[in-house]
């Protein structure tokens, strides 16, 4: 019988976001890696689910939408605080790319018709 180990699933865990994840070279010079959604902790996970809700809502005001986009990738970096420095000096047009981008990255190879 086989045996399922912890450090085997951390191993998983951390070659999937290095395969999946969005990496991001910061205003720092630290690179940021954007962890795909479904291999984000309980607690971001909580984050991302609450502000997808906002991201989602035609009637939301624009910048409440901007700033749930960027506290999803806030939520998603490994690096939160280098992510967060450098998201804070672009405009909003660049930091929805941003998003775009990682959201992308995360979809992962399209399955075949």
């Amino acid at each position: 019988m086989a045996v399922l180990r912890y450090e085997d699933l951390v191993e998983e865990v951390e070659r999937e976001t290095a395969d999946k994840g969005l990496p991001f070279l910061a205003k720092d010079g630290k690179t940021v890696i954007l962890r795909p959604i479904m291999l984000l902790g309980k607690e971001e996970l909580k984050v991302v689910q609450a502000l997808l809700k906002v991201i989602g809502d035609d009637t939301a005001d624009t910048f409440a939408r901007i700033d749930a986009m960027e506290n999803m990738l806030i939520a998603a970096a490994d690096k939160k605080d280098s992510l967060k420095k450098s998201l804070a000096d672009l405009p909003p047009q660049i930091r929805t790319k941003v998003f775009n981008a990682w959201m992308e990255a995360g979809k992962g190879p399209e399955a075949s018709a």
